[in-house]
């Protein structure tokens, strides 16, 4: 019975492949990597990128795309039965194979960078095309050839155009060099050809299904119905919405190479600039244009054309605005009249046409037959809002920053923000470039004496690994390392994204994740600290916090709070007994429980003051053990996740704490803080463990009096002079020290309210706070031990941004998640999600719908009349 459904899977697979409409012969996936290098040389021709046809400079084409023709010619060989060995074979040679091509690839062209192209074309191609994405295999081929015609057309931009322009006044002729303009110049011409070619590789991608390359039908590519013919017309929309935006990006480059140095250069001085129309309007041309297409596959026509048309008005006048076409009619009083007739009759027209007996009149479709591009976007909604938050995110984090920190004021050259740390981390940088070692003993510090480097090694290790790579790419020692202190904070910033949508979707849902995800990609104060050049640990620290948390909350909720173990004992052996048997039974928590402490020692290594994230996951678990104790529930998961996190992090931070000149692990600043706070979680889990059958008030009595003595003993220590412990543990370090000397510090000093409430936006701030005190309620009330612990970290952080400056930063994840849940839950307080369900119950459907039956009636009314159609049209 199995061997018959086995067989009639196969069948079916078959017959699903055949509809697809699978190319005649597998040989002709082959030719998508020449068409990429024919488009690349006809873009050459049309848009000037300097590319001269000599074997030097072909030499990189050939070698990527043979990359791309090597990567499925394993596929190829199997169905043409010429070879016959496991995948796993074919993938190890197909590896040694891409190492092999990348290492001739380099030494041919003289070029790493063009080497590592070639085996992520070669071996990441063959990964696509083995699982069945034939099509992102294209994208990927498109990509990379499109990468080093960007690389080509920018440096042939930077060597044919010149950076100073000769401007000419009632004084004189005066040479300005434009330097800045010019590298912002040059970087449109990069982003844009990648850009056009990105896009055509998906076009390609759509036209190329089942004619040059098999139709896959997973992944996002899978979501297109099958044709027997060679060209889907069911998916027109999609290749006219692909086109528009490939046609949009190719226009403006066009535009761009008619536009003489006055615009190029930026010289706004001078009569006659309106500079060039840049890579977003083309981008978001093509966002549009996506829509619509959308809009198309819905038969929501009518939208599609109002959103076209107001978007291209848009653009038009936008241009006019800033003078790239100018028209004597639309200048003087009648220009604003004008105008308002112009988008009048535009609207006018797209009415008519849509309540045309003939050409409109178009039906939604029904609820019960969405359309493909429906499906695909009910199902990938949340991941791609939260990968274009990443990306803008990461835009916003450099743009602004990229060039003038190539063109400092004063130095003219590379400069960093954020004070003096960043520099010292350049010179931690510069001395592990140098020198392969961590920079330990410093002879500038305290100079002449010297002291110890008081930065972990790991973050500056990062960008000194960052720099080391760039290195072998091709750029020069200097360069590298300065292209790796000002991108990595960005980068590390915009990643931030990813674990704060981890974070509200798996507590709040997939929409709580995408605005949180949104929220903290435009919180001021984490974009203030995480920008392009500002070379500190802050965004670094705060990223792998982030994810710690996220890896903590998936272990509690993942562990649960059951009785795994019958009977316990206060031995060493029972407590022993009583951990391995939910290390054994919960692996999946475990598992994150580990996760957590990794990504907490990743921020040890690069920051000290890592230890005020464990702070805020002990006291809510000391809460939650304090609530157990009443609620006679057990709290020996818990308590086992919170030692092997601890346990974890030790591990992977005490070769370097314990480094005999550095001698940290007895330190304030050192692991100090984290040892109290694992001997308490030690304690805490012996008494709540071992003697988890005993009277709650027993134990409750005995973890009283065990934490009064323990206090009792540091305070007897501290005015003894013999230990500090006890100012360790009640100022968190230092942190929260106020002194003479802290006083004089900026982000030591308490933040004004109005920049406490501009940090997060007043209404993220409002809504956080609220929710930390319901999300405490759940805890507490509820038994939510998750809501427990993002209360606590909420109210916690905003305790400290609201004693000093320095934890405002700190607390933007928590604001963004707890914020994000706040406007969820107002959304769906509101009853606006249900709308559209409530019509449907009332026999009306849609409110499109019935705002056009309402257009058709008062159309054919002889009432009709042009105020009444301005009105239905608002």
């Amino acid at each position: 019975m199995a061997a018959s459904k086995t067989l009639e899977g196969k069948t079916m697979s078959k017959t699903n492949d055949t509809k697809n409409g699978g190319p005649s012969s597998p040989v002709l996936g082959l030719l998508i990597a020449p068409i990429a290098i024919l488009m690349a040389l006809l873009a050459n021709e049309g848009l000037d990128f300097g590319l001269v046809f000599e074997t030097e400079t072909m030499k990189p084409f050939a070698a990527l795309g043979g990359a791309a023709i090597l990567a499925i010619t394993p596929r190829v060989l199997r169905e043409l039965s010429v070879v016959r060995v496991s995948v796993v074979v074919t993938s190890l040679a197909t590896l040694v194979a891409s190492l092999a091509y990348a290492e001739i690839t380099s030494i041919l062209t003289d070029s790493n960078f063009l080497g590592l192209l070639a085996f992520i074309t070669m071996f990441g191609g063959y990964i696509l095309d083995s699982r069945g994405r034939h099509e992102w295999n294209t994208v990927l081929c498109f990509s990379m050839i499109g990468l080093w015609m960007a690389i080509v057309a920018s440096m042939n931009f930077i060597d044919t155009q010149t950076k100073d322009y000769l401007y000419t006044s009632s004084e004189g002729s005066q040479l300005i060099t434009m330097a800045s303009a010019h590298q912002e110049a040059s970087g449109f011409v990069f982003f844009n050809t990648i850009a056009i070619f990105t896009i055509m590789g998906l076009l390609t991608a759509v036209l190329a299904r089942g004619v040059l390359n098999p139709a896959s039908d997973k992944g996002w590519f899978g979501y297109i119905k099958p044709t027997s013919g060679y060209w889907n017309k069911k998916t027109m929309p999609l290749q006219i919405a692909l086109a528009i935006w490939a046609f949009t990006h190719v226009a403006v480059m066009a535009y761009f190479n008619t536009l003489s140095d006055q615009n190029i250069l930026g010289v706004y001085f001078v009569d006659g600039y309106h500079g060039y129309i840049g890579f977003w309007p083309a981008a978001i041309t093509g966002v549009v244009a996506l829509a619509c297409a959308w809009m198309a596959a819905e038969r929501w026509f009518t939208r599609a054309i109002f959103a076209g048309s107001m978007w291209i008005l848009y653009i038009v006048s936008s241009l006019y605005e800033s003078g790239h076409w100018a028209n004597e009619s639309l200048e003087g009083t009648w220009a604003v009249w004008i105008w308002f007739g112009i988008t009048f009759f535009i609207g006018v027209l797209i009415y008519w046409f849509s309540t045309h007996d003939h050409y409109g009149g178009w039906m939604n479709r029904e609820q019960h037959e969405p359309s493909q591009a429906r499906v695909f976007w009910s199902n990938h909604w949340a991941g791609i809002m939260v990968f274009v938050a990443f990306m803008v995110a990461l835009s916003i984090r450099i743009q602004w920053y990229f060039v003038p920190s190539m063109n400092s004021e004063g130095l003219y050259s590379w400069d960093l923000t954020g004070g003096s740390d960043p520099w010292y981390m350049k010179r931690v940088v510069d001395y592990v470039v140098a020198n392969n070692a961590h920079l330990i003993f410093d002879a500038d510090r305290n100079y002449p004496v010297g002291g110890i480097n008081p930065r972990p090694p790991l973050f500056s290790w990062s960008m000194a690994l960052g720099a080391m790579f760039l290195t072998k790419l091709g750029l020069s020692a200097d360069e590298s390392v300065w292209y790796a202190m000002t991108a990595l904070p960005a980068i590390f910033g915009a990643l931030i994204v990813f674990p704060m949508a981890g974070i509200a979707r798996d507590n709040f849902g997939k929409g709580a994740g995408v605005i949180a995800a949104w929220l903290i990609a435009f919180m001021p104060t984490h974009v203030q600290k995480s920008t392009w050049a500002m070379a500190d640990h802050d965004s670094y620290a705060l990223l792998f916090l982030t994810a710690a948390f996220m890896y903590y909350l998936r272990a509690v909720k993942a562990g649960g709070d059951e009785r795994l173990s019958r009977h316990t004992n206060a031995y060493p052996s029972g407590i022993v007994t009583a951990m391995a048997q939910v290390v054994r039974e919960k692996r999946k928590a475990t598992a994150n429980a580990i996760a957590a402490g990794v990504c907490f020692s990743i921020v040890a290594l690069g920051w000290k003051g890592f230890v005020y994230g464990p702070a805020i996951i002990f006291l809510a678990y000391f809460v939650q053990v304090a609530m157990n104790m009443f609620r006679r529930k057990d709290s020996t998961i818990l308590s086992a996740l919170n030692l092997i996190m601890l346990g974890t992090i030790f591990i992977m931070v005490i070769p370097f704490y314990a480094h005999p000149q550095l001698d940290l692990v007895l330190n304030s600043t050192g692991l100090t803080p984290l040892l109290f706070i694992t001997l308490f979680t030690i304690a805490i889990a012996w008494i709540t463990t071992g003697f988890r059958d005993k009277p709650w008030l027993l134990v409750l009595g005995s973890l009283t009096t065990g934490g009064v003595l323990f206090g009792t003993v540091l305070y007897l220590l501290q005015i003894t002079e013999i230990s500090n412990a006890w100012d360790i543990l009640t100022t968190g370090s230092g942190y929260f020290t106020k002194n003479k000397i802290f006083g004089t510090i900026a982000e030591a000093s308490a933040p004004s309210r109005g920049q406490l409430f501009a940090s997060y936006g007043p209404i993220v701030f409002v809504l956080a706070i609220v929710m930390g005190i319901i999300a405490l309620w759940d805890g507490l009330v509820k038994k939510s031990q998750t809501k427990l612990i993002l209360g606590m970290w909420v109210i916690i952080a905003s305790y400290m941004a609201w004693s000093a400056g320095r934890f405002l930063f700190n607390a933007a994840p928590a604001m963004a998640v707890m914020g994000a849940w706040g406007i969820v839950t107002l959304w769906k307080a509101s009853g606006a999600g249900n709308m559209a369900k409530s019509w449907r119950r009332m026999g009306i459907r849609t409110p499109g719908e019935r705002i056009s039956n309402a257009r058709k009636a008062v159309w054919r009314t002889p009432q009709f009349s042009a105020i009444g159609l301005v009105l239905i049209m608002l």
